[in-house]
């Protein structure tokens, strides 16, 4: 127990806000919509040029 005339403090810390619940959701621009879209086709022919069997193995990796 304390001492009287004492406060005790408590030992507890209160939760962290986290950065991305302050921040807003940024606005992407129209030529990073245009890279995201020009690398999204590019994965999309890599993988069909793998093979179905690539697919299938990637899918399982993925999953797990």
């Amino acid at each position: 127990m304390a001492p009287s005339g004492q406060i005790q403090k408590s030992k507890t810390k209160a939760p962290k806000k986290k950065e991305q619940d302050e921040k807003e959701p940024e606005v992407l621009s129209k030529e990073k919509k245009q890279k995201l879209k020009e690398l999204d086709e590019y994965i999309e022919g890599v993988l069909e040029e793998a093979g179905e069997d690539f697919l299938d193995q990637f899918k399982q990796v993925e999953g797990q």
